[in-house]
């Protein structure tokens, strides 16, 4: 089941949009810039950033999520995109006594196959426990 839990976040990420991005425009220093800066002109400038493509200032903030229950292929898709940082469970370090998978849609129309399917994940999970009771009982 898909879980999305928010760890940590920057706050007031707008105020610090734009502040790192007036140092980008002004002559003054940052303490001149936040202590001249409103809610209505952060609105305005972190508009006009959007509209002029500087997005770089967008990266001054963060946002720490924690996703569950998604498959090894969507969690490629997301990672493929490098405005963010990712921590991935390890396949190498974390033993699954049973691990998850999705079902793809178009094998789970199909009986024969949604069966051939489910029953080759049984043998890939008696598969990868055996081979981690093997490498443990070699390297520890």
């Amino acid at each position: 089941m898909l879980k999305v839990k928010i760890i940590a976040h920057t706050p007031n990420p707008e105020a610090v949009v734009a502040s790192a991005a007036k140092l980008c425009y002004s002559k003054v220093g940052v303490d001149v810039i936040q202590e001249n800066l409103t809610e209505d002109g952060i609105e305005k400038f972190v508009s006009m950033l959007s509209t002029i493509g500087h997005h770089s200032p967008l990266e001054h903030c963060t946002f720490t999520f924690a996703v569950e229950g998604i498959s090894r292929a969507c969690s490629h898709q997301i990672v493929r995109h490098r405005i963010a940082s990712y921590s991935q469970q390890s396949q190498r370090y974390v033993k699954l006594e049973q691990f998850e998978y999705i079902i793809p849609h178009h094998i789970n129309e199909v009986d024969e196959a949604r069966e051939l399917f489910i029953e080759t994940m049984k043998k890939d999970q008696e598969a990868y426990n055996k081979l981690v009771e093997i490498l443990f009982e070699k390297h520890y």
